[in-house]
């Protein structure tokens, strides 16, 4: 069962308790199923309590009582359930019921929160919060998407609008709004899903960046210490391990046998330790020294 589905369920089981806030909720669940709209009087959906609910719905706030038609489908387990108006004269009376409530549907914070309920749970889906937090609204019509986006942001929401063939996308981006906006309308499983999963994604991404940069630095070192390592093998070539100045031959040793180990580790393993910065500069001395192409004072007078 998707994310979707499980928040839906939860808000259908959700009765509001003032009649101001049960006709906001028909209010959102007709307007946004399009059966307030011209040719339309029926609304299909793969949720037997979301058609319950819009038949309950539709008797006890407009006096109206639907047909929910269930339809089974070959090769799939669950049916397909449909609320339809059963005629014309039906449809008048719902209209009417709210043209009399006139704009105050929404006047209230509760009611406010009733109507995006219903919009959620006719025409909203949300992406599992574990692959990416999205949702959006699929409406009838660009008026119906810039009324729901007004509405959201009375709640503090903010979205973007599409295009997708003939009709229009609400939709809204990150964790935040969609915990808040899961908050208003009352679903509370759902807030705490989406809560431990960011918590979860959140705990990988900090476990990965810290793996990473370590990583990275245990890269940086072996590389130094390859360098190093040839660098004193080179000067052991040219000048004998005797040849190698007094001060630098144990941190020569150290890090020929030890090419894996951090400056910290060479700096606590000497005879006499020093600090990190020490070590680093007689590494940086023994290079220097390797690199030097001046013959030593022996090879010169070998050479006269």
């Amino acid at each position: 069962m998707s994310y979707s589905t499980v928040a839906k369920n939860e808000l259908c089981h959700i009765r509001p308790e003032s009649d101001c806030c049960r006709l906001a909720e028909a209010y959102g669940l007709l307007l946004y199923s399009r059966l307030l709209s011209e040719g339309h009087d029926s609304y299909a959906t793969e949720t037997k309590e979301i058609a319950d609910l819009m038949a309950e719905t539709t008797a006890s706030v407009c006096g109206v009582y639907t047909d929910v038609i269930t339809l089974s489908r070959p090769g799939r387990n669950s049916p397909r359930y449909t609320v339809r108006i059963p005629n014309a004269g039906q449809k008048k009376l719902i209209c009417a019921r709210f043209a009399e409530a006139g704009g105050g549907i929404l006047d209230k914070e509760c009611c406010v929160a009733a109507f995006l309920r219903g919009v959620f749970i006719v025409c909203g889906t949300v992406t599992e919060p574990s692959r990416d937090y999205h949702m959006e609204f699929l409406s009838g019509s660009e008026r119906r998407c810039d009324m729901l986006g007004d509405t959201l942001g009375r709640v503090g929401i903010h979205g973007s609008k599409l295009q997708r063939g003939d009709r229009w996308l609400f939709y809204i981006k990150g964790a935040d709004d969609i915990i808040t906006l899961m908050k208003v309308m009352g679903a509370q499983y759902a807030v705490r899903h989406i809560e431990q999963t960011r918590n979860m994604r959140d705990f990988r991404n900090n476990a990965n960046r810290v793996f990473n940069c370590d990583q990275a630095n245990i890269d940086r070192t072996l590389s130094a210490s390859e360098q190093q390592c040839a660098a004193i093998r080179r000067l052991i070539q040219k000048k004998g391990y005797a040849g190698i100045p007094q001060e630098l031959r144990e941190i020569a040793r150290l890090r020929l046998e030890n090419p894996e180990m951090s400056l910290r580790d060479l700096s606590e393993s000497l005879s006499e330790p020093i600090t990190r910065s020490g070590v680093n500069h007689r590494l940086k001395k023994l290079m220097e020294l390797a690199e030097d192409k001046r013959p030593s004072l022996t090879e010169e007078r070998r050479n006269q």
